[in-house]
């Protein structure tokens, strides 16, 4: 089992004196059993976990339960009493039971005292297809994706690294050979990916030939899953872009004949609604607001697939990292642009995020940053380049245009932090390497 930083957010959850029931979201086989139970290993007497994909759990809870008769289920079937403080109560795969869906509310209103977490990777999907309803106000999300980066640096023993890197500050020079290895693993890390059970057979075995079957079965069982979440008619229009979406992230899309097929805007657009809603993508909202709130534009959104790991093994291109020294221009910096995307991503633990691409469109002349999004009151424009240096006329159109902005570039090269003049106008430029972007929310 691997540490997870959401394990420290279930801590503090654990210990809130208005506590709620804590519904975990995330596709499959991103690590939420694994870390729920090492959360319960620590921090409980025991644990009562129901995995509601077994029919022998799913039996019991068919029809609508009270409280009472939920204890006692569970005292029969696994021969434990719930105490409250010292056992903890999950509920796998909690989108197979209405009844418990319903029941999460009376825990909240009941039993406030009886910690009680569930996790559904399909269950935004079966809520909407299905007409069910999360008990509103009495439960709370947390999400979780694929390992970041400075999660594989844990998980690969790099302790030391880590630390550094967490406590590193935004004016400080970093060692060329700390920048050096950081960044090489860094690479490691992006044609590796952050699925879990990727992870640990990689560092087992420290060959890239040992994953090819696991990464295949993750996409088959991605695609077994459609039918559990939508009609088989529509089944194939989803069946196709888990296939093909890995193909094109990193990049601005357009639904209708997505990929050179053949089907329409109408049923492409709901096919990566819906997968957007089980966390197997996500889509960028284009925005070009100049000041807060920040709204969003539905076409042409950018794409990023769930994990880097996957789109490298999809695209066929993960024997192209051996040896790399760099992601400048490695096609075309999409692989830049996916790795960033979800480690952004990542970092939304407590809340969904709200990530957009920022763009002005002719005639006032074309700018386009790739991702933009409101900290703190304040709107940061974040570029990626994928070598040490490239052009940034959009990121200081952007800076010149919007109120409250922070420029960020992201890059292979050092930490720092710039005045620059361009066009006239001064620009402060805070430069990343890639190694840090598992900190863009909190550094600034």
């Amino acid at each position: 089992m691997f540490h997870r930083k959401i394990i420290n957010y279930l801590v503090k959850w654990k210990d809130k004196r208005e506590r709620k029931p804590l519904v975990i979201r995330g596709a499959r086989q991103v690590g939420k059993t694994s870390a729920v139970l090492m959360f319960a290993k620590k921090y409980f007497k025991n644990i009562i976990n129901l995995n509601l994909e077994k029919s022998e759990h799913l039996s019991l809870f068919r029809e609508p339960v009270s409280i009472e008769d939920f204890e006692k289920i569970i005292q029969i079937k696994f021969h434990q009493k719930i105490i409250p403080g010292k056992t903890l109560v999950f509920i796998d795969e909690i989108q197979n039971s209405p009844s418990l869906i319903k029941l999460l509310r009376f825990f909240y209103e009941e039993k406030p005292d009886i910690h009680v977490i569930a996790a559904g990777s399909l269950l935004q999907a079966k809520i909407e297809r299905e007409g069910l309803s999360m008990p509103v106000g009495r439960v709370e999300y947390v999400y979780l994706y694929p390992l970041d980066f400075f999660e594989y640096l844990e998980v690969k023993g790099e302790r030391e690294l880590l630390n550094f890197l967490k406590d590193v500050y935004l004016e400080e020079h970093i060692p060329r050979g700390i920048h050096d290895i950081s960044l090489k693993l860094f690479y490691e890390y992006t044609m590796v990916g952050g699925m879990p059970e990727i992870v640990k057979i990689f560092l087992e075995k420290k060959d890239i030939e040992n994953l090819r079957n696991i990464y295949s079965s993750i996409f088959t069982s991605y695609t077994e899953d459609v039918f559990k979440y939508t009609s088989l008619a529509n089944s194939k229009y989803l069946a196709y872009v888990i296939e093909t979406a890995p193909l094109f992230a990193g990049t601005n899309i357009k639904y209708e004949r997505f990929g050179s097929s053949d089907y329409r805007s109408r049923e492409m657009s709901r096919a990566f609604y819906t997968l957007e809603k089980v966390m197997i993508l996500y889509q960028v909202q284009k925005t070009n607001s100049k000041n807060l709130p920040l709204i969003g534009k539905r076409r042409e959104p950018k794409l990023l697939f769930l994990d880097i790991g996957l789109v490298n093994y999809q695209m066929g291109i993960q024997e192209n990292f051996i040896n790399l020294k760099n992601l400048n221009d490695f096609y075309r910096g999409r692989i830049a642009e996916q790795v960033v995307g979800q480690n952004i991503l990542a970092q939304f633990i407590n809340y969904p995020p709200k990530i957009f691409y920022w763009a002005r469109e002719k005639p006032k002349g074309s700018a386009e940053i790739d991702f933009c999004l409101n900290r703190k009151g304040y709107i940061l424009g974040i570029e990626v380049k994928s070598g040490k240096s490239g052009r940034l006329k959009s990121l200081f159109s952007f800076g010149d245009l919007v109120k409250n902005s922070i420029l960020i570039r992201i890059y292979s090269g050092e930490l720092k932090k710039e005045n620059i003049q361009y066009s006239g106008k001064n620009f402060t430029l805070f430069s990343l390497p890639f190694y840090l972007v598992p900190r863009i929310l909190e550094i600034f």
